[in-house]
Formats: C-alpha cells, sequence, structure tokens
C-alpha cells in the first residue's frame, strides 16, 4: 500500500503540473534514408523546458528520489551506447544530454535497412525467460522506405512508466478505483503530448500510405507523422503509426 502511495503521489504532482504546460512530453523518431538503403537514425525526448516538471519530481519522496528518472537518463544512454557499438553495420553513435531541457538524444548512421532493425531491437528490454524475436520495424526497397504500424513505449531503455512515478511493484496490487485514476492522471499528463516521426528521402515523394497523419515538406522530400499520445494510448481507437513513402 505504501508504494500505491508513493506513485499516486508522484502521479498527481505531475498530471496538476501537467494541465498548466503548453508541453509535457514528445518523443520524436527521424530517418534519413538515402539511395542505397542506407541512412541515419536519430530518437530524441523531450520532457519540456519547464522547471515545473523538475520541481514535481523533486517533491517525490526520499526512496523515490534515489531512483530518480532525470539521474538515469545518463547512465541509461551511456548503456543504449554501448549496446549499439555491437550491432554490425551501425557507427557514428552519439548520444547528447540537456538537464536544463530536459532533453535527451541517441543518433547514429546504418549501413542499410537491416543494421537499422538489428540496432532497434537490440534497444527493447529482455525479460527472463522470453525468448528475443527479431522484428523489422523498417523495411527498404529501391525508391521505398517503409516503417511498420507497431509502437511500444518501453523501447531503446527510455521506459515511461518510471518517468511518470515508477513501475509498479510486483508486492502492488491497484484497486479498480486506483486503476482508473491512474489512468485519468496518464490522460492529463499526456493531454499535449504528440509521437512525431520524420522521414527525410532523397529524392521527391511520390505517395504515401498514411495519410490521415502525415504532411509533407514544401520541397517534397520529408514526410512528418504526428500523433497525440492519448491516441496511441487508447486501445479502442487503433490509430495507424505505419507509414510507406515512395520517392522518385
Amino acid at each position: 500500500m505504501k508504494n500505491i502511495f508513493r506513485r499516486f503521489y508522484s502521479l498527481t504532482i505531475i498530471a496538476v503540473l501537467a494541465i498548466s504546460l503548453t508541453s509535457c512530453f514528445d518523443l520524436k523518431e527521424e530517418v534519413t534514408i538515402n539511395k542505397d538503403g542506407s541512412g541515419s537514425f536519430i530518437q530524441t525526448i523531450d520532457l519540456g523546458n519547464n522547471p515545473m516538471i523538475q520541481m514535481a519530481l523533486n517533491m517525490q519522496s526520499d526512496s523515490a528520489k534515489e531512483n530518480k528518472p532525470m539521474g538515469k537518463m545518463d547512465s541509461t544512454l551511456e548503456e543504449t551506447k554501448e549496446k549499439l557499438s555491437k550491432v554490425k553495420g551501425i557507427s557514428n553513435i552519439k548520444t547528447a544530454t540537456s538537464t536544463e531541457e530536459m532533453k535527451f538524444t541517441v543518433m547514429y548512421d546504418f549501413e542499410d535497412v537491416d543494421a537499422l532493425n538489428k540496432a532497434v531491437n537490440a534497444l527493447k528490454e529482455e525479460k527472463e525467460g522470453e525468448v528475443k524475436m527479431m522484428q523489422k520495424q523498417y523495411s527498404f526497397k529501391k525508391g521505398q522506405f517503409t516503417r511498420a504500424n507497431s509502437f511500444s513505449m518501453g523501447d531503446n531503455g527510455m521506459d515511461m512508466s518510471e518517468i511518470m512515478g515508477g513501475k509498479k511493484d510486483d508486492d502492488a496490487e491497484q484497486t479498480e478505483e486506483e486503476k482508473a485514476q491512474m489512468k485519468q492522471m496518464m490522460q492529463m499528463f499526456f493531454g499535449n503530448a504528440n509521437y512525431t516521426y520524420v522521414v527525410h528521402v532523397p529524392n521527391k515523394v511520390k505517395s504515401y500510405s498514411n495519410k490521415s497523419n502525415t504532411t509533407v515538406s514544401g520541397d517534397e522530400k520529408t514526410l512528418t507523422m504526428t500523433i497525440p499520445f492519448l491516441d496511441l494510448l487508447n486501445e479502442d481507437k487503433k490509430v495507424d503509426v505505419g507509414n510507406s513513402v515512395k520517392f522518385k
């Protein structure tokens, strides 16, 4: 019960503050694809340039502070960099941290889409006793680059359940009322948050599959797909995060 209260308290603080913020959390993935299928990948988690979020995190209990998400992100990025360095076909790995702006970035080059998929899979959390299956997040053939219709908030070592107040402990069961309250707070926290997927192609875009969420730049070489996090969290909505772009 004590653990439930701590999570509830943390989420309450963050949720109340979130109401007054224009942007509380954004996840951006940016891919540049070349004609031969090589390219670069950038992922950025932006918690918003607002000291109120940091204040909310600092108001957590002493035990929660010892495991504070902001303090863990630097070490997580180092672990991420180490894992990526072991993936064949991945190079020029860099990480960037802006503590004041609460922004965390991972970037690297890939020699082909197979290497990109291996990099994405290498960063997925492994669970004890679970067989890790290779998933093809991206695919490429001449003049076409595709992102699969799949999304996970726990990928790349950046588990948002920790940022939002801690994972559920094995010995801490929640009542239906507590679950409903936690869900409501998540909706408040992610009210203005977005998942943004950007892909840069070498020539002008001929067509793309996801018409409802995508815009094209003036030079017709960049697609931007923006999806509200509330849509991703809504299991009934079944939002499409896939996109297949064909270019000249």
